[in-house]
């Protein structure tokens, strides 16, 4: 076979193209461990904003859900406090979300998963989960947080001395008749958020009695309003998660139930 003849051009052609082979892999073997350095730091800063959104989320579902029995705060109720450091430092992220998810058996902690027959989709339970993982960095130091309201009792103001003694007509303000009507409404709502610590019958659980007699019989609607919405102890804010239309009919149900 004749030996190929020796082409000058495709030689220093083909020396061209692997220069720049070179040249590529070296920028490739250099860029390497920039990207090392610096995706980590990218990859925590995205992680952190997720959290952040997922931990906001959460706060309101919690508001919504939980702060009834666990306090607006997370400082408790009725329920344990979840915002302590005892709590947070105990549970990890799996078992808090398996409690919110499943519930406690033989506690007024019922299931929220919808698999269970709760109202919380498993995106929602990992947003009250990262919500309270939040808390943890200032979590206060509470010992006794599986019992918040033995360590802090729920307590209401003491009425004001009346001068004189006075006979108030009702009006149509707090009591509207009608089974549509805004007692009908408190009364639901009164059920649903407040019955588990004042009592279905407003005669008190671990929150005060509400009815006929009791401190807030005494107090103006003004007064009750301002702890319902502010909260009060181990009472939680009421503010952020009832209406205003909601809180004057909780109040005109109650009034309707002192007579």
């Amino acid at each position: 076979m004749p030996e190929r003849p020796h082409d000058e051009n495709l030689e220093q052609s083909t020396n061209h193209w692997m220069r720049w082979g070179l040249i590529l892999l070296a920028l490739a073997i250099l860029a390497f461990p920039a990207y090392r350095l610096y995706e980590p730091s990218n990859r925590e800063a995205s992680r952190e904003t997720l959290l952040a959104s997922l931990a906001e989320q959460g706060e309101h579902i919690f508001a919504l859900n939980c702060a009834a029995c666990h306090g607006g705060d997370g400082l408790g109720g009725v329920g344990p406090a979840l915002n302590s450091e005892q709590f947070l430092t105990m549970a990890n992220d799996e078992q808090i979300g398996a409690l919110i998810a499943v519930g406690v058996p033989g506690t007024e902690m019922s299931a929220y998963s919808l698999d269970f027959g709760g109202p919380l989709t498993l995106e929602q339970i990992n947003a009250v989960t990262t919500y309270l993982r939040s808390l943890e960095e200032e979590a206060p130091d509470f010992p006794g947080w599986r019992d918040p309201l033995e360590n802090e009792p729920v307590s209401f103001p003491t009425p004001p001395t009346l001068a004189t003694t006075t006979t108030t007509e009702p009006t149509g303000e707090t009591t509207i008749p009608g089974e549509g009507g805004l007692v009908a409404q408190g009364a639901d709502v009164y059920s649903s958020k407040c019955a588990v610590c004042h009592g279905a019958d407003l005669g008190g659980v671990v929150g005060p009695a509400l009815g006929a007699g009791s401190v807030i019989a005494g107090q103006d609607d003004e007064t009750v309003k301002a702890v319902i919405v502010e909260g009060r102890a181990s009472m939680p804010a009421w503010g952020g998660v009832l209406s205003a239309e909601e809180i004057e009919a909780v109040i005109a149900y109650i009034r309707s139930e002192q007579g």
